[in-house]
């Protein structure tokens, strides 16, 4: 895990922002970045999300609240970090979320986007990656919005218009004890193409598609793809 302090020199005290926080892993990061006295919040769009968050993380120094990323209830330029991690591929209108944060940041402080990409990865993050596509197809199938996974550039490409000065990239892995959690999923691949595709005219071709990534990940094991971590202080 990426040690966040090392790269936010001069952060204050104040609130942080975690976008699309879901249960709040990318938030945790932020309690440990910040000044002590600081405000973390967490926040996502979807209910049961944040009262499961709630739940799960009382006492942990992350406030859970739900909200739309494109239109947030905040004033102008209140906090001093906002982040967004592996949640823009989720976003239809990302660019509409970006601006949002931007709006919300104080001139001076820290935006981060943190996003794994598909390239140049060993075989076993390959295989992640074609995991994560599959995921991305039954999320499509059931009402949901994902992506495939940008390659590094596309992500830079996205982020670069942003008016954000000091600019820093940096390629994170996660822990090790997070790629048990994709052989998991990888295990309840085939059971997730039932349950989501059953029925569907692609029904068959995933089902083909799941079992080829399992017999992938027999072979060559399962590993979080490389993430890049976007760092830059607003103008």
């Amino acid at each position: 895990m990426l040690h966040l302090k090392e790269y936010l020199p001069g952060l204050k005290q104040g609130m942080a922002l975690d976008v699309g926080t879901r249960f709040g892993e990318f938030a945790f990061t932020l309690v440990e970045a910040m000044p002590e006295g600081s405000r973390i919040i967490g926040m996502d769009c979807e209910p049961e999300t944040v009262a499961q968050a709630r739940e799960k993380s009382a006492g942990k120094g992350v406030e859970f609240m739900v909200g739309d990323a494109a239109h947030m209830d905040f004033e102008d330029g209140v906090f001093e970090l906002v982040a967004i991690s592996n949640t823009l591929h989720h976003i239809e209108d990302y660019g509409a979320v970006l601006d949002e944060m931007l709006r919300v940041l104080r001139p001076g402080g820290y935006f981060m986007v943190n996003e794994m990409f598909s390239d140049n990865q060993n075989e076993a993050q390959q295989t992640h990656f074609e995991q994560h596509t599959l995921e991305a197809k039954l999320d499509m199938l059931s009402g949901g919005f994902q992506r495939p996974t940008w390659k590094k550039n596309e992500i830079v490409d996205i982020l670069k218009r942003l008016p954000l000065t000091d600019v820093r990239m940096v390629e994170l892995l996660e822990e090790s004890k997070m790629d048990g959690k994709l052989a998991e999923k990888n295990a309840k691949l085939v059971a997730a193409v039932e349950k989501k595709a059953a029925g569907t005219p692609d029904f068959q071709t995933l089902l083909d598609e799941a079992r080829h990534i399992q017999a992938r990940c027999e072979k060559t094991g399962i590993q979080r793809c490389t993430q890049l971590v976007y760092i830059g202080k607003k103008a």
